[in-house]
């Protein structure tokens, strides 16, 4: 995407790229999880020649960021802290990692979300008084449990 300038010069907007990229440092590359015919994956392609290609400049500033910034064993002490948390509770890090997921087939979809390990704190009972009336149904209405 281009925009233009302060001064009127037209400029590639690099947002895409920068969120990709913090993307990946912090969930990971997503190895044969898009599933495309054939190998020709354009944005697969130009990760592997850059941040994945040993030894160039991006390889080791992106390793360095991944040590770092990666949910799995990034040692920043907030990232650390965050993964902790995501592991002190039920299901949230399977969630998380199902929200995130670049394989549409395999991302969460909101019955999966409701249906989760993480959700099931909220389950009310099967008896629990609700009705056709009410403006908020109950967390079980929509349960596939």
């Amino acid at each position: 995407m281009m925009y233009e300038d302060s001064n009127g010069n037209e400029v590639e907007d690099e947002t895409f790229y920068h969120t990709l990229y913090r993307f990946i440092v912090l969930f990971g590359m997503p190895e044969n999880k898009i599933k495309r015919e054939g190998s020709n994956n354009k944005v697969r392609r130009a990760i592997k020649s850059t941040i994945l290609k040993p030894g160039c400049d991006d390889a080791i500033a992106f390793e360095s960021d991944r040590c770092m910034f990666s949910l799995a064993t990034g040692n920043n002490e907030i990232i650390a802290d965050a993964r902790r948390r995501l592991e002190g509770m039920d299901g949230a890090m399977e969630l998380l990692l199902r929200l995130i997921c670049f394989d549409p087939a395999e991302r969460a979809a909101p019955i999966d979300v409701i249906n989760s390990k993480f959700m099931s704190g909220l389950l009310e009972g099967v008896d629990s008084a609700s009705n056709d009336c009410d403006i908020i149904r109950s967390y079980m209405h929509y349960s596939n449990k």
